[in-house]
């Protein structure tokens, strides 16, 4: 009997250490997509093409303000009129393809990590408790995120469901989770100060653990 118990608990371990093993440590930029080609052709470019480009989008920016009414050439700083003044019609075509990108970025989720396991450091801000145990929380990368500060992209949040529940301390205690991430579009309601707000998250998770997040050893 004592040897069947022994091998039960072996087994269990070994299975817990494989599943731990295969939980993929990835970082918030993971979770929206990518564009490596766009990446290769800013990264290629030595500090003052760089710079030229940071300047020529700047340019677009100032236009579309202007474009848009929310500023008027009278309202220029020096800065501005010298900018606006500036030909950057070669950049055009890049900077179209940054905006499209960008606009991509900030909408669609990652497919590649759709189903997989993961591991996630974030910030936990309740949705569900179960006595003083949070049982579905929604993880955010940025501390203060939908209250204290606008709130992340949809790609940049996760809901979590946690049965077990987790002993939460401070709001937006750091914790690190691990499970199966699914893209899933919901709508998260916070209470908040000012009344209750709907706000759209791309990804959900039943969490298969949640722990305090520790910072690695250096």
């Amino acid at each position: 009997m004592f040897a069947k118990i022994m091998l039960a608990i072996s087994a269990s371990c070994l299975a817990f250490n494989l599943w731990a093993a295969e939980a993929k440590a990835v970082k918030w930029s993971e979770l929206q997509p990518d564009s490596p080609t766009l990446r290769a052709t800013v990264g290629k470019m030595n500090q003052q093409e760089k710079t030229r480009l940071m300047r020529a989008v700047q340019q677009r920016e100032l236009k579309n303000l202007v474009d848009s009414g929310k500023l008027k050439p009278s309202e220029f700083t020096a800065n501005d009129v010298k900018l606006i003044k500036e030909d950057f019609k070669d950049l055009n075509p890049l900077i179209n393809e940054i905006e499209a990108f960008e606009k991509k970025r900030t909408s669609e989720m990652s497919t590649a990590l759709n189903g997989q396991t993961i591991q996630l450091d974030g910030y936990l801000l309740p949705l569900k408790q179960n006595g003083k145990k949070v049982t579905e929380f929604l993880l955010v990368p940025v501390i203060g995120a939908c209250i204290h500060v606008p709130a992340p992209p949809p790609n940049q949040m996760v809901v979590v469901q946690y049965p077990k529940g987790y002993d939460q301390g401070d709001l937006f205690a750091p914790v690190t989770i691990t499970g199966k991430l699914n893209i899933k579009a919901s709508k998260a309601n916070l209470a908040l100060a000012d009344g209750a707000s709907d706000v759209p998250v791309g990804y959900a998770m039943s969490a298969d653990e949640v722990r305090a997040y520790k910072a690695a050893a250096k």
